[in-house]
This record gives structure tokens, sequence and C-alpha cells, in this order.
């Protein structure tokens, strides 16, 4: 079992993800998988919800809204 069953990313200071951004998470759940772990993107923007979206990568990542526990 992991040390850390999940690590939360807060993305309410975010105002702006692009290609780089996206990937770099992708590659943070990635790891985090492989870890035994899941990544979870807290207080999402609209603008990341669009991109994740629009690229059919949400699920890749546990979204909540209101923040972590």
């Amino acid at each position: 079992m992991a040390a850390h069953d999940r690590v939360e990313v807060d993305c309410g200071g975010l105002t702006f993800c692009e290609c780089t951004g996206l990937s770099a998470l992708l590659a943070a759940a990635r790891a985090a998988k492989t870890a035994g772990s899941e990544l979870r993107l807290c207080t999402v923007p609209h603008t990341l919800a669009r991109l994740l979206r629009l690229t059919h990568a949400g699920s890749a990542f546990t979204i909540e809204q209101s923040g972590g526990r």
C-alpha cells in the first residue's frame, strides 16, 4: 500500500493551462497510479474543466470542486 493513497492538487489559483500543463498533470496522474495512489484535482476552474472535457482527459483524475478533506 502507498504511503499516501491520494495526492491533491489545488487548482483554485490556476488562471491558464495549455498542453504543457495538461501533459504535466497527466504525467503526475500516471506516476501516482504507478505508486498506488490517485491524483485529485481540487477547485478546478472553468478553463481547466473545459480543457479536460475537450481533450477527454478528465477521466485520468478524480475531480473535487469543493477541495479536499
